[in-house]
């Protein structure tokens, strides 16, 4: 299931209505979000939905962003390995990772598709390979102001 900004948007406000209604009724904090949002949403309009953590509970890895007309942020490309339609996707590679090899790769084109496995390593940078393909990042751009969110963003706990 790809990330959807929007519904991830409107859960999280479900999710805060939430702690404040229970806060106005004098009711104990609840911690389970299933528990919270399943009560809430019908308050507000929203029907509820059975939700997986392995489907809301993460951020969204660069293959699932996409802009608001729907396409896809970070470029894809038809696999020549598989023949899958867009099913090639580019990522930074962490640079301590065994994958990079020492730091020698830096990205890759990575295969989506099930069972093909199709990997090609770049030495080149991520932003670098985003700049040449005409994804525009604005310099000097704050992770908030991109939308973006990290674990450290409320500190460490």
């Amino acid at each position: 299931m790809d990330f959807n900004i929007c519904e991830h948007h409107i859960r999280d406000l479900v999710l805060k209505a939430g702690v404040v209604i229970r806060q106005l009724k004098g009711l104990p904090e609840e911690k389970n979000i299933t528990v919270l949002y399943n009560e809430t949403a019908p308050l507000l309009g929203i029907t509820p939905f059975q939700m997986h953590s392995g489907d809301i509970n993460h951020l969204p890895a660069p293959a699932e962003v996409r802009t608001d007309r729907g396409a896809f942020a970070i470029p894809r490309k038809d696999c020549e390995h598989c023949g899958g339609k867009e099913t090639v996707v580019l990522y930074p590679l962490c640079q301590s990772c065994e994958e990079a090899e020492g730091g020698k790769y830096k990205a890759a084109w990575t295969c989506q598709s099930k069972d093909c496995g199709y990997k090609e390593k770049l030495e080149k940078p991520f932003i670098e390979i985003l700049e040449e393909l005409g994804v525009e990042i604005p310099n000097g751009a704050s992770k908030q102001s991109l939308g973006i969110k990290t674990m450290t963003d409320e500190g460490l706990k």
